[in-house]
């Protein structure tokens, strides 16, 4: 008796319903297995063919999606150009649009134009909010709570962005799932465009000036400017109609580097003990700390949602836990660093916005880490791993909104 369950019950078309249905993303890691182990079934295939089918509307097909890719590409570009169009302060501009440049494409790629649904009216109307909120923001370079709203508002991007992916299903765990995992897949593929744009970029540089024309200035102007805010919408096109959304680069990365990170994490912990330093007084301790819990979040989310449970050795699994573990460690830390400079030095909107984000990933973990102690020692199910994980975006999502719009006005933009 194998403990893959659609070999088990590969006979009983009912039953497998049942378990797809049960958990749609446990079932298709187990049929990749069951394929290989009964490569002949014809139910095997069928339900391959189910999954990996791709329904493509007249009105959404390749080519058509491939010419709204095109145009919103441009529009952007030229977006990307105001302040050379309308001779607008780049020190002003930038900071403030530079996320929507990036991230409203990829929105409104999954826009239905040719529809007037509630989601569609949310997505352009969320749009058009976080313009006017980034225009209308005062005009002051030292302000740290308009400078915090910058830095968050590509949270509420994303959030926005996962309403487009998921659609009317957003509340469906699975849904936020593979939205995460599309985040994944699209931000590898995103450099790898990006790479390869540099690659011609050089290339295309030398050869013209082989032949005495200098065109550096035409492609740092244009083709550079519009080949970066092209890069993460085309790059959601290669993965929905190019790689039919069957792409695992992100789990695969992140199966790599946890085992470095934990080590690194380890060692560094260590040498902090026994250096007797404290980011108590240092705030570079604070920010290397941060990148670090926003990183060790990202690897363990794109671990555990494209995880094949059946494959994943212990050990693997233990280490993943134990860099959880380290990371909660050092966020403790953290945050015992910032209500330090709380206590010493006051209410800042950086610390605001700070310690919330601390606590909310450091709840968040927990739970992580929680989870996949049961998953794996307990004997829970892969399911109720991911579901800790999606059910906590809508707070990210409300934490972002307060940040970008209510913490400026609490502070006086200040």
């Amino acid at each position: 008796m194998t403990t893959n369950d659609i070999i088990n019950k590969l006979d009983n078309h009912s039953a497998l319903e049942s378990l797809y249905q049960d958990n749609p993303q446990l079932f298709k890691s187990m049929l990749r297995d069951a394929i290989m182990l009964k490569p002949e079934s014809e139910t095997l295939k069928t339900w391959q063919a189910r999954l990996s089918y791709i329904t493509v509307a007249a009105d959404n097909h390749p080519q058509n999606k491939l010419f709204l890719v095109i145009i919103i590409a441009l529009l952007s570009g030229v977006f990307a150009k105001f302040p050379v169009i309308f001779t607008i302060t780049e020190e002003w501009f930038y900071p403030r649009f530079i996320p929507i440049i990036l991230i409203a494409p990829m929105i409104l790629y999954f826009v239905d134009f040719k529809a007037s649904t509630p989601i569609n009216r949310y997505l352009l109307a969320g749009v058009v909010f976080c313009v006017l909120t980034a225009g209308l923001m005062p005009n002051r370079s030292s302000s740290d709570s308009i400078i915090m709203s910058q830095i968050h508002m590509p949270l509420l991007m994303l959030s926005l962005l996962g309403l487009g992916f998921a659609g009317a299903n957003w509340g469906q765990t699975i849904k936020r799932v593979e939205y995460l995992g599309y985040l994944g897949e699209v931000f590898i593929i995103t450099v790898l465009i990006l790479l390869g744009g540099g690659v011609l970029t050089a290339i295309s540089i030398g050869l013209f000036d082989l032949i005495d024309i200098n065109v550096s200035q035409f492609y740092e102007d244009y083709v550079i400017i519009f080949g970066l805010v092209a890069a993460p919408t085309v790059a959601s096109y290669v993965y929905d109609y190019i790689l039919n959304r069957q792409s695992n680069f992100a789990n695969t990365l992140a199966s790599i580097f946890i085992p470095l990170f934990f080590i690194t994490v380890v060692a560094y912990l260590a040498a902090t003990i026994y250096q007797g330093k404290t980011p108590y007084h240092d705030r570079e301790f604070l920010i290397i700390f941060n990148g670090l819990l926003l990183v060790t979040w990202a690897m363990s989310v794109f671990y555990i949602i494209g995880h094949n449970p059946l494959k994943d050795s212990k050990l693997m699994n233990i280490i993943h836990i134990g860099l959880l573990a380290s990371t909660l460690v050092v966020n403790a830390i953290a945050l015992s660093a910032i209500l330090y400079r709380w206590a010493e030095l006051g209410t800042t909107p950086n610390r605001v916005a700070v310690t919330g984000a601390n606590i909310l990933i450091f709840i968040h973990l927990i739970q992580i880490t929680h989870q996949c102690i049961q998953n794996n020692f307990l004997g829970n199910t892969q399911r109720s791993v991911e579901s800790t994980i999606a059910n906590f975006l809508p707070i990210y999502f409300l934490w972002s909104v307060v940040v970008v719009v209510a913490l400026p006005i609490a502070f006086s933009f200040s």
